[in-house]
């Protein structure tokens, strides 16, 4: 919803990287999540749900900050972000 609703900020490119980006974590959440019906004790199951969670969190912070900055037209600071992100 964040890139759909902030594709005047974000160039086309970068919409289109995150919205793929965040698409492949889901898949990840939903894979271990699956895997915990089966197996609800199974370690790597649960930090495999843990890891693709907090890259969620982290992807979506750093999109947020992304957007901040082009917003407020900070060239320098829109690449830093690109960079982590990347």
């Amino acid at each position: 919803q964040v890139t759909s609703a902030e594709r005047d900020v974000l160039d086309q490119d970068m919409a289109v990287a995150l919205s793929a980006g965040l698409t492949v974590i889901d898949d990840a959440i939903r894979e271990s999540r699956a895997a915990l019906e089966v197996e609800p004790q199974s370690e790597s199951a649960q930090e495999s749900l843990s890891a693709a969670l907090r890259r969620k969190v982290a992807l979506l912070q750093e999109t947020l900050a992304l957007i901040n900055e082009m917003r407020l037209g900070d060239e320098d600071g829109a690449a830093r972000v690109r960079s982590e992100i990347n």
